[in-house]
């Protein structure tokens, strides 16, 4: 299989995963990755299922794998911590949120999961923070997608 036709079955798991058809979505991702294992892209997808289907040690092992393909991969970074967070290790999820945010510092999720983590760990200043970093975020993103929407 060429790397043309991965990236089609990746895109065609992703609409899937969208739509919450998630074994749709990882028989796709599982298919692109037996051809290519080498996609960081794929690890990271499939990742993305595993933790909202609840298979959270598998979504770890998932994200650590893109980030040995690509260890600049923030988003990667932004999932191993959310695994890590549904896992209940708060501390290694700070720290990996902490790399993803280090590479995107504009990622509302990583520092959403960062303050999860930080209250739980009773950090709640530091909680708050990241907790006004995200909303601000999200309200920033929310203004540019009805700005594309309005033309």
């Amino acid at each position: 299989m060429t790397s043309k036709e991965s990236e089609v079955l990746l895109k065609k798991g992703y609409a899937y995963a969208i739509r919450t058809k998630w074994r749709e979505a990882l028989a796709l991702y599982d298919k692109a990755l037996s051809s290519d294992p080498t996609n960081p892209e794929a690890w990271y997808l499939r990742a993305s299922v595993f933790i909202e289907i609840g298979r959270n040690t598998e979504a770890l092992e998932d994200c650590e794998r893109a980030i040995t393909l690509n260890q600049n991969f923030a988003g990667a970074w932004s999932k191993k911590g959310h695994a890590l967070y549904n896992l209940e290790r708060y501390e290694e999820a700070v720290s990996a949120c902490a790399r993803a945010l280090a590479l995107n510092g504009n990622d509302a999720a990583a520092w959403y999961i960062k303050g999860v983590c930080l209250d739980e760990l009773g950090r709640s200043r530091e909680a708050q923070e990241a907790y006004g970093k995200s909303l601000e975020l999200e309200i920033i993103l929310d203004i540019e997608k009805e700005k594309k929407r309005q033309g």
